[in-house]
């Protein structure tokens, strides 16, 4: 890849954030004002504030509401909910019409058609995906053998997109 594409990347990964990500994590975050709309766990939700911030009081209580949804499982949905966009109007992939499949490209590297099933970290993974994502891939080798696609090789073609991670940390 070339220092040019590489920095289109760069510059369209920016606005994409700014756009998708930001916006979407702000508005999710100014809906965290009504307290009915929390499923507080009576069991455990004293202990976590005391454990986090060192006492009960309503602050501590409020904060320990708040904190992971603002900080970890909002965001962390709005990024993963985000992905099939960001690879199509980030990358070069196209939303895919193929079922079970989040988007499909053209490999710069070895210039074949791929099929991707789309995840966003190595922990986003776990054994039921395995089952299906390979009963999908199953599904599309099927289908290429009857359409007679003889350059079709789900050994290169059919793949698994991790947006980060590395293959050591896939559970």
């Amino acid at each position: 890849m070339d220092i040019n594409r590489e920095l289109e990347i760069v510059e369209k990964a920016k606005d994409f954030f700014r756009k998708r990500i930001a916006s979407n994590h702000l508005a999710n975050t100014k809906k965290l004002k009504d307290l009915k709309k929390f499923n507080v766990n009576p069991f455990t939700h004293k202990y976590l504030a005391q454990f986090a911030f060192g006492n009960d009081d309503p602050k501590s209580m409020a904060k320990a509401i708040l904190y992971p949804r603002v900080l970890g499982t909002s965001i962390a949905t709005t990024f993963g909910n985000e992905l099939q966009y960001f690879c199509n109007e980030v990358l070069t992939s196209f939303a895919s019409t193929t079922s079970g499949i989040d988007i499909e490209y053209n490999d710069i590297l070895d210039g074949r058609h791929k099929y991707c099933q789309v995840k966003a970290g190595p922990t986003t993974i776990n054994n039921d995906d395995v089952d299906t994502i390979k009963r999908h891939f199953t599904a599309i080798k099927n289908l290429a053998k009857t359409n007679r696609l003889t350059d079709f090789n789900p050994l290169f073609d059919c793949v698994v997109g991790v947006i980060y991670g590395d293959e050591k940390s896939i559970s």
